[in-house]
């Protein structure tokens, strides 16, 4: 029988920056602009461990390294 278990990620990088931004802007992460206008969230999941991310969204400058992110101002 094949194993079609599959690890759970709770939070995943997009939904990490989409939690930070919201508190800054001190609303509802669902309020905000799709990420995806700014970036390829799939892209980011699968890029976000080998190298350093960087892009705008919404005013903020997000950064993504090593699994970590970011938001500046």
């Amino acid at each position: 029988m094949e194993d079609t278990t599959a690890e759970w990620q709770e939070y995943t990088i997009p939904s990490k920056i989409l939690q930070k931004v919201s508190k800054k802007e001190d609303c509802n992460k669902l309020d905000l602009p799709p990420l995806y206008h700014s970036v390829d969230p799939d892209a980011l999941d699968a890029l976000s461990t080998t190298c350093r991310i960087q892009f705008e969204y919404i005013g903020y400058k997000i950064i993504i390294e090593n699994g970590k992110v970011t938001i500046e101002e």
